[in-house]
């Protein structure tokens, strides 16, 4: 029927993290159907695909990646499984000017160190995806272009007052008070734009797919102590086994229910980019305050 052929999706576009892909929902409006390969609440560093998501790979007009080795081995299997030689493939993370991970000590990582891709984390960076998105919309699907462009301008002035809006909600926390631990190093981008310093991650790195050592675990109560941190933070798609076991040692609480690798369930308040972003400031200044 002709009204169902209407509502066809002109353009395929598959993400592999649901805060991309809302990116995308929110730049291609309802000529784009979007599908995320990591469900919300499922952390993207240890995701494996299932045969439905190889089938949606293999369908797509686009595959959005964030790259940085966020997605790691498991994409990089499913795309060569696959044979989507006819999809675009745009790779976010190396367009925003990416930051060096934190070292194991909390330093500067060394020159031609890894790369952190939580690059979302940092609203301004944001905007270059998604203008980056937009652009490529309106390359595949040329009649629509103003369309991508125009409904790309509108997220980006949102963009730009959720930055505002966060600004707004730090200013009155002290700079001795913004002090971050983490369950993985996951803050570094919100950091350096809103003037934290990450002291420590109970695991140390960018990835989630390994466990502390004693040593590091040490070292990470000594950092507590010193910068007398008052929580430690956890995401709620990474276990808090370990954090907790730092939290009895050191008489700091764990903070749970941070969003960063993933977005919440569709349909919440924390179902989108926008809304997970305000969740987690709230939650960082309702304890650290």
């Amino acid at each position: 029927p002709q009204g169902q052929a209407a509502r066809e999706p002109r353009v395929n576009v598959v993400s592999t993290s649901s805060i991309i892909g809302d990116w995308a929902r929110q730049v291609g409006g309802e000529g784009v159907r979007v599908v995320d390969l990591v469900p919300p609440g499922v952390d993207p560093h240890t995701f494996q695909p299932g045969a439905r998501d190889i089938t949606n790979v293999a369908d797509a007009d686009l595959v959005l990646s964030v790259g940085l080795n966020l997605e790691g081995q498991w994409l990089r299997e499913t795309l060569t499984n696959v044979r989507a030689d006819d999809a675009r493939r745009l790779v976010l993370g190396p367009l925003v000017d990416p930051r060096p991970a934190a070292d194991e000590k909390g330093g500067p990582a060394s020159a031609g160190a890894v790369l952190d891709p939580h690059f979302w984390m940092d609203p301004v960076r944001a905007k270059v995806a998604v203008s980056a998105i937009a652009d490529e919309l309106a390359e595949i699907d040329a009649g629509h272009a103003e369309e991508y462009r125009d409904n790309a301008d509108a997220y980006l002035r949102k963009l730009d007052e959720l930055d505002s809006w966060i600004g707004a909600k730090l200013r009155d926390l002290p700079p001795d008070d913004r002090i971050l631990v983490t369950s993985h190093d996951s803050l570094g981008y919100f950091a350096d734009r809103y003037g934290f310093r990450v002291v420590g991650a109970v695991i140390p790195g960018v990835s989630t797919e390994r466990d502390p050592s004693a040593g590091e675990m040490a070292m990470l109560v000594d950092a507590i102590r010193q910068y007398q941190a008052k929580a430690i933070f956890v995401e709620a798609s990474v276990s808090d086994r370990m954090a907790r076991r730092i939290s009895e040692e050191t008489g700091v609480p764990v903070v749970g229910g941070l969003l960063v690798g993933t977005l919440g369930p569709p349909g919440t308040d924390v179902g989108t980019y926008e809304g997970m972003m305000r969740r987690n400031v709230e939650i960082i200044v309702g304890a650290l305050r």
